[in-house]
């Protein structure tokens, strides 16, 4: 499986939850592409933000 995104609105390489912008909602969480705000699918979305690279900022 891979480690990044392409966001379809811009074309950014999303690797990172720093990369995403994440909104609540009354029905869960939305998440977006940081850069241009493009929705980001929420399975991706949930797969970068827990993913583990070792980094400070790791869960």
């Amino acid at each position: 499986m891979a480690s990044t995104h392409t966001c379809d609105g811009c074309g950014a390489t999303l690797g990172a939850a720093e990369d995403l912008t994440r909104e609540s909602t009354t029905t869960g969480r939305s998440w977006y592409c940081g850069y241009c705000r493009t929705p980001v699918p929420s399975v991706v979305a949930e797969r970068l933000a827990h993913r583990r690279d070792g980094s400070p900022t790791d869960r």
